[in-house]
């Protein structure tokens, strides 16, 4: 039994790990080391592609998708958002590029955390025919430039900064470009200023990340990285080849997976509009809209909240005192809505209103609105909830009202919380009333308070949720 047991909770153990697997974004900025210069197919072997491969190996990772932006002989400046900014004047900024790779990867994946990986500053400690190399103030500028504009357009994201790795310290490129010890020197330079950069842009998004690298290639230079011929007909090394690519993925992934395994996934919802439209269940009656489960929805899920409840309205039928029915009013709402919760039935179903119009005349005004919101929203989620049951429900017109939309909303593949049945809202309880309901005294049938809210917002949630992509 005791084996038993101990087997049984590394299982449950095993199964939770499992769950907590976290899956990523990861853009990667950086020069010729990033992009895989020299190396035949640089799409499987360069460094950011070995770093996914290392990651996504890890029990705690699930997939990482990313996208390569390295930019063979580029500085930090070509990084800058501004293009007056660039140095040498005249050079082209791939702040831009970066923009555009990682929009095209946040839309393919919204709900992933987003991660940018730099290492940049090889090209900045060299000599060069149009500019000498960039002073350690200006290289500690120009990261916080391009960081903080990077976390302005997701600020959600984090950015892990790495120390470029160790080049051989005498080098003359047929471009011009001169390495020497002292360039050399400016590698451990910038690292060191690391901190001062992470103390400068948003706080908690800013991680320093691989010093380890650097050391590898020191001393393992002429097995990972490729032997070139300079100018002078020299050689020297500067680039990894394909096994120093595994070794570099590795190392900015043992600094990448801890800064994964704390960011939570990104709710694919924050951001969205959703309107609710319906009767005094969304007005909230006599009550505040904020203690509603559908504002508290809104607000825990980071949505733009619309509210177009009034109370007594009709789905069917216009009345004098409370206004012009649902079927028509849905026009009122905001054109470019992402979510449109419809809450109402009730006011349809009572004061014998169903029976002077019939159940037919119903169904065909229920369907005259669940035609329009899919005209008017043809990319929203749309939903509709029924009201709660009544004494006497069964044969009555509330339920005929509730089965009605079942019927006539399922027609158009709509999805229909049966609150009459399913909400766990016992309205025909008097002691519940008095709890759950407005006033306290037990004689509201249909109004939550906000206790009564809070205990139906998991079962709305959990219907919703069940039809976001994710």
């Amino acid at each position: 039994m005791k084996r038993l047991l101990l087997s049984l909770s590394f299982f449950i153990l095993h199964l939770s790990f499992c769950l907590a697997q976290q899956s990523a974004n990861i853009v990667f900025i950086g020069n010729s080391i990033t992009y895989g210069a020299l190396h035949e197919n640089p799409a499987q072997t360069a460094p950011p592609v070995q770093c996914a491969r290392w990651l996504s190996q890890r029990e705690e990772i699930d997939t990482i998708y990313f996208r390569n932006c390295g930019r063979s002989g580029k500085t930090t400046y070509h990084f800058l958002p501004n293009a007056a900014d660039v140095v040498p004047a005249g050079d082209k900024t791939y702040f831009g590029d970066v923009v555009s790779k990682t929009r095209e990867l946040v839309k393919a994946h919204p709900t992933l955390p987003l991660v940018f990986s730099i290492m940049l500053g090889t090209n900045d400690t060299v000599e060069r025919t149009k500019n000498r190399h960039t002073e350690p103030d200006a290289y500690v500028s120009n990261l916080s430039t391009i960081i903080d504009s990077l976390l302005t357009l997701w600020p959600d994201a984090h950015v892990v900064l790495n120390k470029p790795i160790w080049y051989y310290p005498d080098y003359h490129t047929k471009g011009g470009s001169i390495a020497s010890k002292k360039s050399l020197k400016l590698i451990t330079t910038y690292a060191d200023a690391f901190p001062q950069v992470v103390s400068q842009t948003k706080a908690g998004h800013v991680h320093i990340g691989d010093a380890e690298a650097y050391g590898y290639f020191e001393q393992h230079y002429k097995t990972d990285v490729f032997e070139e011929k300079d100018a002078r007909g020299k050689s020297y090394w500067l680039h990894p080849n394909e096994q120093g690519a595994q070794v570099l993925g590795e190392y900015w992934g043992k600094a990448l997976l801890p800064v994964l395994k704390d960011m939570p996934a990104i709710d694919p919802l924050k951001g969205k509009k959703i309107g609710f439209i319906g009767d005094s269940y969304v007005a909230n009656h006599r009550d505040k809209v904020e203690n509603s489960w559908h504002y508290k929805f809104a607000r825990k899920h980071g949505m733009e909240y619309y509210n177009y409840g009034k109370n007594g309205n009709c789905i069917s039928l216009d009345l004098k005192r409370w206004g012009i029915a649902m079927y028509k009013r849905y026009a009122d709402m905001r054109p470019d809505l992402d979510y449109v919760v419809v809450i109402a039935g009730h006011n349809d179903a009572s004061d014998g209103r169903l029976d002077s119009i019939g159940v037919d005349t119903f169904k065909e005004r229920l369907s005259v609105l669940c035609e329009g919101l899919i005209e008017r929203y043809p990319h929203a989620r749309i939903f509709f909830f029924t009201p709660w049951a009544c004494d006497n429900f069964v044969g009555s017109p509330r339920q005929r009202v509730v089965d009605a939309m079942l019927e006539v909303c399922g027609s158009y593949g709509i999805p229909v919380f049966d609150a009459a049945r399913h909400s766990n809202i016992f309205v025909r309880s008097e002691q519940f009333r008095k709890i759950y309901f407005q006033g306290g005294k037990g004689d509201d049938t249909a109004h939550l308070n906000a206790k009564g809210h809070d205990r139906f917002l998991p079962v709305a949630e959990s219907f919703i949720l069940q039809y976001v992509e994710r």
